[in-house]
């Protein structure tokens, strides 16, 4: 079983499905509430019919970029109190190409790739060229922009070449299966 989790939305990929949800205990790519976060998955699993015996097994989880250790722990004691025996995080930057910059663009947040994850609320920096201007002699001549953001055919930056992939709701989804 794998999990990726962006914006208030988690998917779970499990026997080469792929099922998604949203939660209210997830916010901003973060899980908010422990409690709430158990009690909404168990009940995320049996709706969706995920049974079997994967209690007692691994868990991936996809680990963004702006993940702190603070964070990564937080989601392994989850997960292990949850029943799972051992958690494992795959790097999202393993989905990447080295000479490009991909940018992570939701509708609450978005995230530069760079060394290490830039992590910006957009309920704070709502002009995204604006944003990337700031950040141009750090970012590649070429960008990718992905996510679930619905602005993001029309993001521009002055000289750079910005991409936006067809797939880009569901690129890191896609990229695992």
């Amino acid at each position: 079983m794998l999990v990726y989790v962006v914006d208030n939305i988690i998917n779970v990929i499990y026997k080469k499905q792929v099922y998604t949800g949203k939660f209210k205990s997830i916010n901003k790519g973060y899980i908010i509430n422990k409690d709430e976060f158990m009690n909404e998955f168990l009940k995320f699993l049996k709706k969706e019919k995920i049974k079997g015996k994967f209690w007692g097994t691994a868990i991936e989880i996809i680990d963004n970029s702006y993940f702190r250790v603070s964070d990564k722990f937080f989601l392994e004691n989850i997960f292990l109190e949850l029943g799972f025996i051992k958690v494992n995080f795959k790097n999202i930057k393993d989905l990447f190409l080295d000479d490009k910059t991909f940018i992570e663009v939701n509708n609450t947040y978005m995230v530069i790739n760079l060394d290490k994850g830039i992590y910006l609320d957009l309920d704070y920096y709502k002009d995204i060229p604006k944003i990337l201007d700031y950040f141009k002699d750090l970012i590649k001549k070429d960008i990718v922009l992905f996510g679930v953001n619905k602005k993001i055919p029309e993001i521009k930056l002055k000289g750079r070449d910005v991409y936006y992939l067809q797939n880009r709701e569901k690129y890191i989804i896609d990229s695992l299966l």
